[in-house]
């Protein structure tokens, strides 16, 4: 029952992005974005991946929506705190080395995008659990230090997993 579930919500989301790819919302366009989703989800695990989805990339679409709209308002309190720095002209921009505690990749990547949506923040690189970010006005450059800073709670809610 998980994995129907699992799958519907997997489908349910390619055919969201169908949606807006399309840029418009009829009945046909939803119907031949559910049907092209389950036919591509069908596809790839068949003959592209040799395992299911259900397997490499669990997820819940509530736990995405959560997480969503938390990086929201991560965004903006960022933004509103960096403003000052870029009127005044006094930015200071230097690159720090952070560390991260979390293991799957996809979830390290996930953190590197999310470090670099939140203004005056941007991940350059990412060596194992090691990210090299390039910050507006860092006020530390040691690791432990600039990791809270910058990772704040977005690592936390990312172990939780979405």
């Amino acid at each position: 029952m998980r994995k129907r579930i699992y799958y519907l919500q997997l489908a349910l989301l390619l055919t969201t992005l169908w949606v807006i790819f399309f840029e418009k919302i009829s009945i046909i366009i939803i119907l031949s974005g559910f049907f092209f989703s389950v036919f591509s989800i069908y596809f790839s695990e068949k003959y592209l991946v040799d395992d299911s989805f259900y397997t490499f990339y669990p997820f819940n679409i509530f736990k995405i929506l959560r997480y969503s709209l938390f990086m929201f308002f991560e965004i903006y309190k960022s933004g509103f705190s960096i403003i000052p720095y870029i009127i005044s002209g006094k930015a200071n921009p230097g690159f720090v080395d952070i560390y991260t505690e979390l293991e799957s990749n996809l979830d390290i990547v996930i953190l590197a995008n999310s470090i670099t949506l939140t203004p005056g923040t941007i991940t350059v690189d990412v060596q194992g659990h090691s990210l090299q970010v390039l910050w507006i006005n860092p006020s530390t450059t040691q690791p432990t230090m600039a990791g809270i800073k910058i990772k704040g709670r977005i690592e936390k809610k990312i172990k939780e997993g979405l």
